[in-house]
């Protein structure tokens, strides 16, 4: 019996080997090349700069919106208070 195990395993070995480089060479067409990942990684990088300009000038846009909502607040406060001061 531990003949048959040890002979399973020393043919297992002998074919795990073949498959096990068969396997490798597989995985490595799997990865992208250097000028492949550098050219995402530009695609990528000029996306993230873009968004970040756009993100900057909504920050921009709602600080703008702030001030036009004070001065909103602070005309109609004015309003109300001629009007008052009317009746």
């Amino acid at each position: 019996m531990s003949k048959d195990i040890i002979e399973f395993f020393e043919s297992y070995w002998k074919y795990l080997s073949p498959l096990a480089l068969l396997f490798m060479a597989y995985m490595q067409t799997q990865f992208v090349n250097k000028a492949e990942f550098q050219t995402h990684t530009e695609k990528i990088f000029n996306r993230v700069e873009k968004i970040e300009q756009i993100l900057i000038r909504m920050e921009a846009s709602v600080e703008t919106d702030k001030r036009h909502d004070h001065l909103l607040s602070d005309h109609e406060t004015r309003i109300r208070t001629i009007e008052s001061k009317v009746k």
